[in-house]
């Protein structure tokens, strides 16, 4: 494993390893502003090359402040980083087994559970709508602004779920943590059980069995071992450490569907390869078949032969964005999340990309990560390019 502490070459290397190429690139990128810190880790064909560590998991103390040089904490390989959205992957997965099980349908609406979505065009909206960003649902929920503090979690649901359409379900494309969200209370009210629970006994504990390297995928990360997110007033929080960043996630209790899951570089290498390499130890593969085929023809029909600016999405990954996957990437599925994480898998190609960031430490105004995701994935995919022709 890379130590923070290697010296940073003078250069970048020419035929350097794909490690020394790695710390360049996250040493470059921090040196210029776009996150406090950054660990990545790559798979090509089985091959693992990092964590490779660079910068500062915690620069600013709770009021905000700039902290003392020997006050502030190194990023190491073994940093956890708040995944953001990369936390959809898993609830997807998890949805997924509940699928399998019997528990929920893809296509049932949601109103058989869910009486708030049992009348009008909401009666329409499926999980499979939900798992696909087209119910219609808006992008965000301001309950954590606007319910008072003592709401307790069913208050915060009841308002979650009363919240109105955007758009009619299946017309358009708009990415919603509040569809995610209530997917979530689909899956504990079809079940009976809190999500933290399902997901744990459908996807956490059986990946530890796959691959020991998840066991450091966890919702109750310790702070000591945390990279701090955003500076949060607002929330009475100060500078988050240890705790979801996401607003909305925090208010409805930290381990939801929308993100709230940390992570080690390596634990979501690990993940990533699971999926990339063996999706049917988790799912059936007609089910696991869901997170790489595009369901944006059958979601939206004649508006997606439309308007090709729509993309290609799976259930609960996105599909050849390369924007941020990279030009290689045309094949490649995964998440990327607003705290500056990233998981890439491409089977096609056999690559596996993680860079976790705290780009929101100590404020969300760093803006750059699509570009330093892009150039991580292509020096992932020029490896890879360079092993098949060897």
């Amino acid at each position: 494993m890379s130590s923070p502490e290697t010296p940073f070459p003078a250069q970048p290397p020419a035929e350097g390893s794909l490690e020394e190429e790695l710390r360049w690139i996250l040493t470059e990128e921090v040196g210029a502003g776009a996150a406090p810190s950054a660990v990545a880790a790559v798979d090509v064909g089985g091959r693992t090359t990092g964590p490779v560590a660079v910068g500062t998991a915690v620069a600013f103390g709770d009021g905000g402040a700039d902290l003392a040089p020997g006050d502030r904490v190194p990023a190491r390989p073994e940093t956890v980083y708040d995944l953001a959205s990369v936390t959809k992957i898993v609830s997807t997965v998890a949805a997924l087994a509940l699928v399998a099980d019997g528990v929920l349908d893809l296509d049932e609406p949601v109103g058989r559970h869910l009486p708030t979505f049992r009348h009008g065009d909401r009666a329409s909206i499926t999980l499979r709508h939900l798992l696909t960003h087209t119910s219609g649902l808006p992008g965000t929920w301001e309950g954590w602004r606007t319910l008072p503090a003592g709401t307790d979690r069913a208050g915060r649901l009841e308002d979650l779920l009363s919240i109105p359409l955007a758009t009619a379900p299946g017309t358009e494309f708009t990415y919603s943590c509040v569809g995610f969200n209530t997917a979530m209370a689909l899956a504990e009210t079809a079940a009976g059980r809190e999500w933290a629970e399902l997901v744990e006994e459908k996807v956490l504990a059986p990946l530890r069995h796959l691959d020991p390297r998840t066991a450091a995928l966890t919702y109750r990360p310790r702070r000591e071992d945390s990279a701090a997110t955003e500076y949060q007033p607002e929330t009475g929080r100060g500078v988050v450490r240890g705790e979801v960043h996401d607003e909305s996630a925090w208010f409805l209790g930290g381990a939801v569907a929308n993100a709230g899951l940390f992570g080690t570089a390596e634990a979501v290498l690990g993940l990533g390869n699971v999926l990339r390499d063996r999706p049917d130890a988790l799912l059936p593969p007609e089910l696991a078949d869901g997170l790489w085929n595009d369901q944006m023809p059958r979601m939206l029909g004649a508006q997606r032969a439309a308007d090709p600016e729509i993309g290609w999405h799976a259930l609960g990954l996105r599909i050849g964005q390369p924007d941020w996957m990279g030009t290689a990437g045309a094949q490649a599925r995964g998440h990327n999340g607003f705290t500056g994480t990233s998981l890439i898998m491409d089977r096609t190609r056999s690559v596996t990309v993680v860079l976790l960031t705290n780009r929101v430490h100590p404020h969300r105004l760093h803006n750059a990560m699509g570009p330093f995701r892009v150039r991580v994935a292509d020096a992932a995919y020029s490896r890879a390019a360079r092993e098949v022709t060897a």
